[in-house]
Formats: C-alpha cells, sequence, structure tokens
C-alpha cells in the first residue's frame, strides 16, 4: 500500500516548509505526496514581486527533483491560486509586475505558467478519502475534471473561474453553496456533502490535525492547514496560528506526524526573506 504524506497551505513559505517535507518523505519512506494548494499569496506581501517569483521557483524545482527520486507529488489547487489562472486578481493578490532580465512580465502570466508547471488540479481521490483544498459542500457535486490536471484552454478556466466566484457566506462571499475553492471548514462539518462522508481539506487555519470526528457527526472531515502564521508589531514580526502537522496515509489508516516547524528559528527565517 503506498505511503502518502499531505501537506497543508503553503502561503508563500515553500522554501521553510519544504524542507521539513522533504526530511518527513525520506523519515517515513513517503512515495507520494499531495499538496493542498495555496501556494500564493500571505500578510504584506503583494508588492513583493521577487518572493513570488522566488517562492514558485523553489516549489516547482522541488517538485521536479521529488518526483526523479520516485516519489509522486499532486498539487491541488486553492482559492488563493485560483485568480492568477482566471486573471481577476482580488485584493490580497500580488500587484506589482515581475522584472525579469530588465522585462516587464503580467503577474497573470508569469504565475499562470508556474502552475501549469506544477500540474495543478482542483480534487484527488485517496482510497474512500476525497481530497481538496476547501472541501465538497452538500451541493457540489465531483466532476471529472476536478481529478484532472488543469489547462489553461478556455474552457478550463471558464470552470475555474465559476469555482472561484462561488465564496462561502463564512468567508464574505454570497454562496449558499460554495466551491471546493472556498467553503470554510466549519461550514463544511454544517452541510458535508452525503456522497463524500471523508475528506482531507486545508484552507481554514488550525491550531493542529484532529484526527477523531464528534460522534453525532456522520463524517470523517480532517482539516490539516497548519502552517498559517499571524502578524505582530514586534520581532521577528510572525507568529504561529497552526504547529506544522502533516498526515500521514497507510494502509487505510491516518495518523499525524509532528515536526520541527514551531520554533523560533522558523519564524525569523520567513522574517529574513519578506524583510529586504
Amino acid at each position: 500500500m503506498t505511503k502518502v504524506l499531505l501537506v497543508g497551505d503553503l502561503h508563500l513559505k515553500s522554501k521553510v516548509i519544504l524542507p521539513i517535507v522533504e526530511e518527513t518523505i525520506e523519515q517515513y519512506e513517503v512515495e507520494q505526496v499531495v499538496m493542498l494548494g495555496d501556494y500564493l499569496d500571505d500578510w504584506n506581501c503583494s508588492q513583493d514581486s521577487q518572493l513570488y517569483w522566488e517562492e514558485l521557483t523553489f516549489l516547482v524545482r522541488w517538485k521536479n527533483k521529488i518526483e526523479r527520486s520516485g516519489v509522486k507529488v499532486v498539487t491541488l489547487l486553492g482559492n488563493h491560486d485560483a485568480p492568477y489562472l482566471t486573471g481577476e486578481l482580488r485584493n490580497y493578490s500580488l500587484n506589482k509586475a515581475f522584472d525579469i532580465d530588465s522585462k516587464k512580465l503580467s503577474i497573470d502570466d508569469v504565475i499562470s505558467d508556474k502552475l501549469m508547471e506544477l500540474g495543478v488540479q482542483i480534487a484527488y481521490q485517496l482510497d474512500d478519502f476525497l481530497v481538496s483544498h476547501a472541501g465538497y459542500h452538500q451541493g457540489q457535486p465531483l466532476e471529472k475534471w476536478h481529478l484532472r490536471k488543469l489547462t489553461l484552454s478556455d474552457l478550463d478556466l471558464r470552470n475555474v473561474k465559476e469555482l472561484e466566484n462561488r465564496i462561502s457566506t463564512y468567508r464574505g462571499g454570497y454562496s449558499l453553496n460554495p466551491s471546493p475553492l472556498w467553503t470554510d471548514f466549519y461550514e463544511l462539518i454544517e452541510f458535508c456533502n452525503p456522497k463524500y462522508p471523508k475528506q482531507i481539506v486545508g484552507h481554514t487555519p488550525q491550531k493542529h490535525i484532529v484526527l477523531k470526528t464528534n460522534s453525532q457527526i456522520p463524517y470523517q472531515l480532517i482539516d490539516i492547514d497548519t502552517f498559517s502564521l499571524s502578524t505582530k508589531a514586534t520581532y521577528p514580526y510572525y507568529e504561529f496560528k497552526g504547529n506544522g502537522d502533516l498526515l500521514f496515509y497507510h494502509d487505510g489508516e491516518l495518523s499525524i506526524i509532528n515536526t520541527r516547524w514551531r520554533n523560533k528559528e522558523t519564524l525569523e527565517k520567513v522574517h529574513f526573506q519578506r524583510g529586504r
């Protein structure tokens, strides 16, 4: 049975998080990695196009290196990634053009090309578990195109745009049927799709991963978004919201892997990279 490692939202912290993931791959002899999206955007980063370039380049190279070693990597699309495919950037998206080799390049063109290199898709079926960035709300069916790599075709971009615009009311939107890019975890618990009673998601920051489900809820819903930070006024200007747990799947069983994420060195690395 394949040993699978599932990794929550990165948010421009690939250089800090992925070395930890790589150590875990080696330690647990992982054969497949599933990354749950939101590779882009974070607090106070919307003017730092160099950071976006460095992070995306690192992420693509890391995926290629890991796959050359024989480990399959599945990369899902998050709500913070989708606007760079559709071209409809949001107020938290990068809003400073790339300057590469003294050439000004458009934001969405550069990032969409990198997302295509990553091979992003909407969802992944891991045995009985449906894995997506935010989860399948009770009104959202799993469609065939969700399980394949996206392209830049007009049809794919229209489909992604439709999902990206269905923002949960829990997240300040107007959709009572939010998409698998936007469903809030607590909304998923309240309105889970009975067709997909086992789901693994990111999107909603958690202090740690919880595997046990309330006995009154007939589902197993697991949120693994544990790498989130928040800002603060004093050095190193960031603090932890999550403990950096990773999720491990083997022989039909799920387990939690603790990491060395939560330490002062992590916060200093993030500050150094962003404090240029």
